[in-house]
């Protein structure tokens, strides 16, 4: 592997890692948006909601014909 090829490779890895932390900051922003807006919710409801949400957009966009 030539250095610009394992230079190529390592910024692959650093821009997935920081998808990855991105992700998980925008699910953790969401649980913490909805948490505030429904102080009663439970998180075992919040993940219910947010999987049937998912579920009737994927119908939406045809996913389940």
């Amino acid at each position: 592997m030539t250095d610009q090829q394992s230079l190529e490779w390592d910024a692959g890895v650093v821009m997935e890692q920081i998808q990855m932390a991105e992700s998980r900051h925008m699910r953790l922003g969401a649980l913490v948006s909805y948490q505030l807006h429904y102080p009663h919710m439970t998180i075992r409801d919040f993940f219910a909601m947010a999987s049937e949400e998912i579920r009737e957009q994927e119908e939406e966009d045809g996913y389940y014909e």
